[in-house]
């Protein structure tokens, strides 16, 4: 059952990171987006169509994993808990992987506002959800 339910909260993490990843980059950061198309598939590949949600279903499985492994020492309860590994998860990948993604490549800064704002709804709320798919089975 506890595997079931981390496949769910995995595939649900996924889902709501590309809904969040299509609204920031691909409608409200889109002209920013547009700059830099020499270092990013065409969006109408089928790489880009298939393989991005693909890709974040399963970095949603592997953030679910280790939601369960860490799950003892992530502070809160509940939900709660879900949202601190949320927002420590976008800390350590939103915050600081956005600003060496922007050292290391010649992209816009507003494409890493972007990024810190995606991560910042996508990874708690997908936090949130995953302890609520969860429930009391990790304890």
């Amino acid at each position: 059952m506890k595997v079931l339910r981390g496949i769910l909260a995995g595939i649900a993490f996924g889902i709501i990171s590309e809904a969040f990843g299509w609204l920031f980059y691909g409608i409200l950061f889109a002209r920013w987006g547009e700059q830099v198309t020499q270092l990013s598939r065409p969006m109408e590949s089928l790489l880009w169509r298939i393989g991005m949600p693909l890709a974040d279903i399963f970095t949603g499985l592997m953030i679910a994993l280790t939601y369960a492994l860490l799950y003892k020492g992530v502070p809160g309860t509940g939900r709660k808990k879900g949202l601190i590994f949320g927002l420590i998860l976008w800390l350590i990948v939103g915050l600081a992987g956005e600003l060496f993604w922007y050292t290391m490549s010649p992209i816009p800064f507003m494409l890493v506002v972007a990024g810190w704002l995606h991560g910042l709804i996508a990874m708690p709320l997908g936090g949130f959800t995953m302890a609520a798919i969860y429930g009391k089975s990790l304890e």
